[in-house]
């Protein structure tokens, strides 16, 4: 999965729970993101559902998400 950042501020994304970010590690592969930068999680072969959010902005809801791997 690609994330990819569209805002003008920079955004560290990082797997649930915060400030574990164990649930699924290859999130956390995506890391800091400068504006209009993109990078890819590691392979997420494990069927899971994945939550994720911006690790210095918790909780605003705008950055959070899940990914459903089947």
């Amino acid at each position: 999965m690609t994330f990819v950042n569209n805002d003008a501020r920079p955004h560290d994304m990082s797997s649930n729970p915060h400030p574990d970010h164990t649930d699924c590690p290859e999130i956390n592969q995506v890391g800091f993101l400068q504006p209009e930068q993109s990078r890819q999680t590691g392979n997420l072969n494990t069927v899971r559902t994945c939550g994720y959010h911006d690790h210095d902005r918790d909780s605003d809801t705008s950055l959070q998400g899940t990914i459903v791997i089947r």
